[in-house]
């Protein structure tokens, strides 16, 4: 018996063990569980909403129309392209910037392609675009307008002069007839 009594009690809990854990179960919130007829509830009217807002994206987007065989009248757009009209500017020699004594000249003749309804908007304007193409070419240098690359750009920035003079109008492109560069 003596070893009873010395034996440690494994089984018997503490006063203080007892009052923690009933007042944690008291301070813990009670979860409510839902019940499996009501989670089944909610699946099926959430899948009931998703079929209905689905289904009238579906149709709104046309994507029922053949299940459903509602043909649609389809519209054919003609647009008639005129072929673009081309007017030459007048000859344009410029002196590229440099800094030696003797600058390089370019002398170039322009072609410039455009809708028939807006030639006379160009030529109206032909005085501002020579004047924006002169402008632009002194401030480039030999270097800038050798080869295809130097030529490319050139066009590139000649469209971009031209459609900011002619705005609303658009410009197709631009043709160079000579390019001659000292």
């Amino acid at each position: 018996m003596a070893e009873e009594e010395n034996a440690p009690e494994e089984n018997v809990p503490e006063e203080n063990e007892d009052e923690n854990t009933e007042g944690a179960e008291e301070e813990a919130p009670k979860k409510k569980k839902l019940s499996l007829k009501k989670m089944i509830i909610l699946g099926v009217g959430g899948l009931f909403a998703l079929l209905i807002v689905g289904g009238g994206i579906a149709y709104m987007m046309g994507w029922l129309d053949s299940m459903l065989g509602i043909e649609r009248e389809k519209t054919k757009l003609e647009i008639s392209l005129a072929a673009p009209v081309r007017h030459p500017l007048p000859l344009i020699k410029a002196d590229l910037k440099t800094g030696r004594c003797r600058s390089p000249f370019l002398r170039v003749e322009v072609v410039v392609q455009v809708n028939e309804d807006d030639i006379d908007l160009l030529i109206d304007n032909e005085t501002a675009i020579v004047d924006g193409v002169r402008t632009h070419l002194r401030d480039q240098e030999r270097q800038d307008l050798v080869g295809k690359a130097g030529t490319n750009q050139l066009r590139f920035d000649l469209v971009n002069i031209v459609n900011k003079v002619i705005a609303p109008a658009r410009v197709h492109g631009i043709l160079f007839k000579d390019f001659l560069l000292q």
